[in-house]
């Protein structure tokens, strides 16, 4: 072999998973021929950057409602601020972003312990904090360590509580919105809890058409897409 030869780099991309690594889930790896390279959430890791987004952010309804996995740093904050987010709703128990840094936006803990799924105390407490939020014109963001599950049963109870979906409805939205959510048979169960808890006695109608859950549906994706893009 001649000094020139350089030796066949053989890379391929694969997705950090829950069972590959918890703290890293939802971020990549460059499997190098032998060699691994983490692949950070910020994809430009040499160039400084003052914001950029949390790993699977999307509104779910734009400029009120947003969803993320943990917000690691202070950059995902600023991201959040930047997007006209004010107040971040924090679901991981014992695990609190690094807000206290961050004046502007102020920040709620409704601690729901790993893979648990919210009880119903802890979805009216979400669900009050949302009230007040929407009462002093607030901006809402939420997340739990991945955005899929707490998150998930709390947004559908969301939209069931505050635009009348059923539970059905509710849940196959966030399915639609944020693909990997509600992706067990317990956070179906703990949404018809609520739904349950909700109409008791309660002569409201619920139930959206077609029409209402698509126009939900587009507009999250449309105003994500126009964030990440």
């Amino acid at each position: 072999m001649g000094d020139d030869y350089q030796p066949e780099v053989i890379s391929r991309i694969e997705n950090i998973t829950e069972q590959d690594d918890k703290n890293l889930a939802g971020a990549t790896k460059e499997i190098r021929n032998e060699l691994t390279v983490i692949i950070p959430e910020n994809p430009f890791p040499d160039i400084e950057v003052d914001a950029y987004p949390p790993l699977k952010f999307s509104w779910v309804i734009p400029k009120k409602i947003a969803a993320m996995a943990f917000p690691r740093n202070k950059e995902n904050l600023k991201f959040l601020i930047n997007q006209g987010i004010t107040h971040l709703v924090t679901l991981t128990a014992g695990k609190k972003p690094p807000v206290d840094d961050m004046p502007r936006l102020r920040w709620t803990e409704v601690p729901v312990e790993e893979f648990e799924v919210p009880n119903v105390e802890q979805i009216k407490q979400f669900i009050e904090v949302c009230k007040r939020a929407d009462k002093n014109g607030e901006v809402m963001g939420i997340h739990c360590r991945q955005g899929r599950s707490r998150s998930g049963v709390m947004l559908a109870c969301y939209l069931i509580h505050f635009h009348r979906f059923e539970p059905d409805q509710a849940m196959n939205s966030i399915r639609m919105i944020r693909p990997g959510s509600l992706d067990a048979e317990e956070h179906e169960e703990a949404v018809g809890r609520y739904f349950e808890y909700l109409t008791e006695d309660n002569p409201l109608r619920f139930g959206v058409s077609c029409d209402v859950m698509e126009e939900f549906i587009q507009a999250a994706k449309e105003s994500t897409k126009k964030v990440l893009d």
